[in-house]
């Protein structure tokens, strides 16, 4: 036997012994993104134009969440999904609300030992959209941008 074939042999011995060992590294699929969150947006009615044409209002998203997870998101007495989602809404160029928001989180009793309960949070146009709006059955609470 040559050199270079003893060499090949051995290297070939220690790579099966890596691979049954579970110690070489073997192709892995790679991890799948998480689900992404489902966006929602609230209606608006642009003032028109003098040319007629409806201009287009900047939006700033918002991303709404709940412990526990799953309560039902009510924007202006319209049920628009459950937490956690993202929430596009209407704002002025500065970030700001353009009208009065009202958003609720409805967390539903899963058994006869629960109480359901309805947190509230209320946005005038004098406020900033927040980043995140995250809500407990106490109440909610806004992170700035």
């Amino acid at each position: 036997m040559t050199r270079s074939s003893t060499k090949a042999s051995v290297l070939s011995s220690v790579l099966g012994l890596l691979v049954f060992a579970g110690c070489a590294t073997m192709h892995k699929t790679p991890p799948s993104a998480p689900p992404a969150l489902p966006v929602v947006k609230l209606p608006v009615t642009p003032p028109t134009a003098p040319s007629g044409k409806t201009p287009r209002v900047p939006e700033q998203m918002m991303l709404i969440e709940s412990v526990p997870p799953g309560a039902i998101i009510v924007v202006d007495g319209r049920p628009v999904g459950k937490a956690p989602l993202r929430l596009a809404v209407p704002a002025s160029a500065q970030g700001f609300f353009l009208n009065d928001v009202e958003i609720r989180a409805r967390f539903v009793a899963t058994d006869a030992t629960e109480v359901s309960r309805t947190a509230m949070e209320e946005f005038t146009p004098r406020d900033k959209v927040p980043a995140v709006l995250h809500f407990t059955p106490e109440g909610a609470q806004r992170a700035a941008r």
